[in-house]
């Protein structure tokens, strides 16, 4: 792992991949109405790896294996309990196969998220079975070879915490996607498109006690491109360490049968990231409705080296 370390100390931007879920999706795996992409590792191994590679051969330096859904407070809900361990094993096996395929050095990274069962509220678990479950998942992540792990979608104080701690724990390097939303001038993170706003928490309020756990890289993902400029303002008051950035695009609301027409064009998309990249982001790439060509477009517009961040 040291060589995407090395890459960070040394100012590099350092391409992300897409949307994973999405891209599975758009190319006819069918999504579960419980644990969205989770199935495909084992139903549809072949297009699974083979969004992958065509985010490698578009520039990306990490990759991100398909575990986004695979937790067991997710698959439980779906009838899976039993294939917990082979889901998670799976999706990094294929990710690993991708990346050793390669002529260059591409890294895997293991997505731990706070997506629930079905994307409803009401199957959330307690801080209890958030807690083994999380710490499940990212045992299982590094037992099959991940180089790092991305905890996505961070979007409480307590669950976050859960999972953060949980990778921390595993030894690898830990990168903390948090997803935000606009309540007026306000940043706040994102719970459920359907949630009273101002039952979400500020973002100001979860950076510090989530990154005092230990991550060593923070960021804004999952969030609208509109969002993401003043989430980013809100995360530089607040952490000083390389920060990373992929947006979704795309209809808000429909994650099972995410609709691929209203996604930002990728040369749009990636004319958003070269400022995000001026402010001071180190880490680039997409979440929803973003596909290959959002990754084309980022390799070849973005600096090979971020700016010094703003002071102040």
């Amino acid at each position: 792992m040291a060589g995407i370390e090395q890459r960070l100390r040394a100012g590099d931007v350092v391409i992300l991949d897409g949307g994973t879920g999405t891209e599975i999706q758009h190319r006819g795996a069918p999504m579960d109405d419980i644990a969205w992409c989770g199935k495909a590792n084992k139903s549809h191994p072949e297009i699974v790896r083979g969004v992958h590679e065509d985010y490698i051969d578009a520039g990306a330096d990490v990759i991100t294996a398909n575990t986004f859904g695979t937790s067991r407070h997710i698959l439980e809900h779906a009838g899976l309990a039993d294939e917990v361990a082979q889901l998670n094993r799976q999706a990094v096996e294929l990710a690993r196969a991708a990346c050793d395929a390669a002529e260059r050095p591409v890294w895997v990274a293991g997505s731990i998220s706070s997506m629930v069962a079905g994307f409803e509220l009401a199957r959330k678990p307690d801080l209890a079975q958030a807690e083994a479950s999380y710490r499940e998942q990212a045992d299982l992540l590094a037992e099959a070879g991940a180089d790092l792990l991305i905890a996505e979608m961070m979007m409480d104080l307590e669950h976050a915490a859960c999972a953060v701690k949980a990778a921390v724990a595993t030894g690898l390097p830990v990168w903390v996607g948090f997803s935000c939303r606009m309540d007026g001038d306000t940043v706040r993170m994102f719970r459920d498109a359907h949630s009273d706003p101002d039952s979400d928490p500020e973002f100001d309020e979860v950076i510090e006690p989530i990154m005092a756990i230990g991550g060593s890289v923070a960021g804004v993902m999952h969030s609208e491109v509109e969002t993401t400029p003043p989430a980013l303002e809100v995360l530089f008051r607040h952490w000083k360490g390389p920060a990373m950035a992929y947006a979704e695009s795309g209809e808000e609301g429909v994650p099972i049968e995410w609709p691929m027409d209203k996604v930002m064009a990728p040369e749009d998309y990636a004319g958003e990231a070269c400022r995000w990249v001026e402010a001071g982001v180190q880490i680039v790439g997409g979440c929803c409705g973003t596909g290959p060509e959002h990754i084309r477009a980022l390799k070849e517009r973005l600096p090979r080296s971020v700016p010094a961040r703003p002071s102040g």
